[in-house]
């Protein structure tokens, strides 16, 4: 029997309820904060970057750094993860703004709860 996916905020869920407050992600519920981020990763990793022009969703934000996780497709219906550290400048070194690729969310909660630790 196929197991199901769990969702972002079930894995939120969970990681509250473990950590309490240290837990420093927060889901970003927003339209405009999401377009926001959105459009911010787009002119960090600019036009030559595999993921620029994507369909592409910010789906948390880490309150204590500018990390930022988003969400897009595979082309097979499978979502990809990825956390970018956002810079906020237009004009980055090579190797900038640092990104991150998760296969699945359950990539992605370990992620979140190793960078706890």
């Amino acid at each position: 029997m196929e197991e199901l996916e769990v969702t972002i905020e079930e894995v939120f869920r969970d990681l509250f309820h473990k950590y309490g407050d240290e837990f420093n992600w927060h889901i970003i519920t927003c339209p405009q904060a999401n377009e926001t981020f959105v459009d911010e990763l787009q002119e960090e990793i600019g036009e030559n970057h595999f993921l620029y022009g994507k369909k592409m969703r910010a789906v948390a934000k880490c309150e204590s750094n500018d990390d930022v996780l988003y969400v897009t497709g595979d082309g097979s219906g499978k979502d990809v993860y990825y956390v970018f550290h956002l810079t906020y400048s237009a004009y980055n070194a090579a190797g900038f703004p640092k990104c991150r690729e998760f296969a699945d969310i359950y990539a992605v909660k370990e992620y979140m709860e190793q960078s706890l630790m």
